[in-house]
């Protein structure tokens, strides 16, 4: 899959971009919210990363879902923001409107550490395949069946640093997939493995795609 976090502009366009403000991925200076997407389009978006990719912008879903057209599986991460709360069910409404209207109904896994934005998809879509994201300091002491069941998710996601072998027991006892992120070096792959998670999500696709090719052999 590709994972990608998604917000709302001034506009009410959704986005593709990870932190709340623009600042340290862009040109751009302050929330995102703040800003209309023809104005968010104006920011470089690529040169802190390399210069190589001087001139990138930051994309709308549309764009990133009509880019990879239905080739992969694409998990959308609804990002809440503690600043500046949404109207209720505006940003799954929107997001679940460019999902159908780009034909990726079928490909995406909607995810959030907002169990309560999961909610909203399952009761505005019964089809949508869903996620929590697991939050150490609210969820301490949950199980995977507990937070998943509540909220009519089929994946668990959480940090590797916060999996435990009662959690992938339980997740397994009750039909939950287990997604644990971010796993950039191989050591930290083959140790979930031997837990036989379901899913890694990583920063070195590349390099971790390959060693599990090799494993396979």
């Amino acid at each position: 899959m590709i994972e990608l976090d998604v917000r709302l502009s001034k506009d009410e366009e959704v986005i593709v971009l990870h932190d709340r403000t623009l600042q340290r991925t862009s040109a751009g200076n302050g929330a995102a919210r703040g800003y209309a997407v023809a104005e968010i389009k104006e920011f470089d978006a690529g040169s802190w990363f390399h210069p190589s990719f001087a001139e990138e912008r930051i994309p709308t879903l549309r764009d990133a879902l009509n880019f990879v057209d239905g080739r992969r599986w694409v998990n959308i991460e609804l990002k809440s923001d503690f600043f500046h709360r949404e109207q209720p069910l505006l940003l799954e409404r929107k997001v679940l409107e460019v999902v159908d209207t780009t034909g990726m109904s079928h490909s995406v896994l909607f995810s959030s550490f907002d169990h309560g934005m999961v909610a909203n998809v399952r009761r505005m879509r019964a089809d949508a395949v869903t996620g929590v994201i697991y939050n150490i300091y609210r969820d301490f002491g949950r199980l995977p069946s507990k937070l998943a069941g509540r909220v009519g998710a089929s994946v668990f996601v959480c940090a590797r640093r916060e999996l435990t072998v009662a959690m992938v027991r339980d997740a397994r006892q009750h039909g939950i997939a287990v997604y644990v992120y971010t796993l950039n070096s191989t050591s930290n792959v083959n140790k979930m493995m031997e837990l036989s998670i379901d899913g890694i999500l990583s920063d070195n696709a590349d390099d971790i795609v390959r060693h599990l090719g090799r494993i396979r052999q």
